[in-house]
């Protein structure tokens, strides 16, 4: 892999095949509204996995919560009750989150809603909604527990209700024209509704313990469609992205550390998506079940550039070495290379988090003197409340303080800590333990500001824990 000298220059041979098949148009880097929820997507095992929600139910019986239950099993059957408040020709209800507000109601018994939101709310950021969350576990789950032969293209764009929607959930016990109506408020046929019932609990047991009376039918053929409808359905005014697909060159973790030599150390890592069964990379992660099979090896890079150059984007070439034969296949990212600002760049050196012991994150951000520009804050998102069902995602200010100029460089160096609390590993059978945490940079002086949304804690030291 070569990143151009465009702006830098650093070799390695990758002897793999790039699978730019995968994608249908050239995508362009970054996409604020799918890069994060790709990476849930597609990074289901290994390196980058553990911001997917996929590393608790994927494969299907890869997590228990107790006799007779199935993690992916409740997250599917959330999905069907989050979605079952929807009413498809007054254009309300559908896959919102509102299942947060209803867990209480007679229609909506068993603990595995509370545990299923509980572990999701680990993944909630500005960029994921709770209710793309619960729409990307119905996927995981119907793909594990049919060992991939279900594979239903994801959306993004669900937004999250404010509140609780009308009842309606269908219950066993109900006569079966209550159903039949039920089903039709929601865009079910009765042929629809057998096999949408069919698929759920042949897909895991969906009702298991809560429900022991109902027996698992046979998987219907129209299952992915069907549950593709299901969680595609979202009230009157929300607007879905077209199906995500496999980013094919991603960068990652980019960072730019300031020297006191009159340089930059450029850093980061860059993920094709690869189709081969090489193992030449530093970490790979990948899709336990696809057609074909998606492997993602990611290749660090470090290099040393001038401060007088600076940094504005770069390209990445993928050296491909088959059998003894040698291509090189140019990636500009629509011609303008994959772009990166060195006015603003946060030094991961310096910085740590950690959100297992009380939460704390200690950011240390160098701002170019030549921007001007002497103010810094920042917003830090995290989900509020921690240990709620219905939790939005919070808005906290942070003020930096102004440490002084590194020395040679021409930048100066601005401090800022925050504890943000921690989520009870045990509450209620909290299988994540922690959360994804980011904030946004603002440097302000007083004619102008500049922002850098959506900054990650990927990549940072760890901070010391309290215990």
């Amino acid at each position: 892999m070569v990143l151009s000298n465009r702006l830098l220059s650093t070799v390695a041979q990758l002897g793999l095949v790039a699978g730019s098949a995968y994608a249908e148009k050239e995508y362009i880097w970054p996409n604020a509204q799918t890069d994060l929820l790709e990476s849930m997507l597609y990074e289901q095992q290994g390196f980058g996995s553990a911001n997917s929600p996929a590393t608790f139910i994927v494969p299907c019986d890869k997590v228990t919560f107790g006799t007779g239950r199935n993690g992916a099993a409740e997250w599917l059957r959330t999905a069907y009750h989050d979605m079952a408040t929807a009413d498809v020709d007054a254009g309300t209800g559908g896959i919102d989150a509102s299942i947060g507000f209803e867990v209480n109601r007679d229609e909506n018994v068993g603990i595995g809603f509370n545990e299923t939101l509980m572990n999701l709310i680990a993944f909630m950021t500005p960029r994921s909604s709770m209710a793309d969350l619960i729409a990307l576990g119905a996927l995981f789950a119907a793909n594990g527990c049919s060992n991939g032969s279900i594979e239903i293209p994801y959306r993004a764009g669900r937004v999250d209700a404010t509140g609780p929607g009308p009842s309606g959930v269908p219950r066993p016990e109900q006569p079966l024209d209550e159903h039949i109506s039920s089903f039709k408020k929601q865009g079910f046929t009765p042929q629809e509704m057998i096999g949408l019932v069919a698929c759920g609990h042949t897909l895991g047991g969906v009702h298991g313990v809560d429900f022991p009376e109902i027996v698992d039918v046979v998987n219907d053929p129209r299952c992915q469609d069907l549950l593709e409808r299901m969680i595609n359905t979202v009230p009157k005014g929300v607007t879905l992205t077209d199906p995500i697909q496999p980013i094919p060159v991603k960068p990652l973790r980019l960072f730019a550390t300031i020297n006191t030599n009159g340089t930059m150390t450029m850093s980061g890592y860059i993920r094709p998506c690869l189709i081969s069964d090489n193992f030449p990379a530093f970490a790979s992660g990948h899709v336990m079940y696809g057609n074909p099979p998606l492997t993602f090896w990611t290749y660090p890079f470090s290099t040393v550039i001038p401060l007088a150059q600076g940094v504005s984007g770069f390209d990445v070439e993928v050296v491909d070495n088959v059998n003894g034969v040698i291509n090189s296949t140019l990636y500009t990212n629509g011609g303008n290379g994959f772009p990166f600002d060195d006015t603003i760049v946060t030094q991961p050196k310096l910085s740590c988090s950690e959100v297992t012991s009380e939460g704390r994150m200690d950011l240390s951000v160098a701002i170019r003197d030549d921007s001007k520009l002497d103010t810094l804050k920042a917003i830090v998102h995290v989900p509020e409340p921690l240990l709620s069902l219905t939790p939005s995602v919070g808005s906290i200010p942070l003020d930096f303080t102004k440490v002084g100029p590194i020395e040679g460089s021409g930048y100066t160096l601005y401090n800022a800590s925050i504890v943000t609390g921690v989520i009870p590993f045990n509450f209620p059978n909290n299988q994540a333990g922690s959360y994804i945490r980011t904030y946004d940079l603002i440097a302000s002086n007083s004619t102008h500001t500049e922002e850098r949304e959506f900054n990650m804690m990927d990549g940072l030291n760890s901070c010391p824990g309290i215990f």
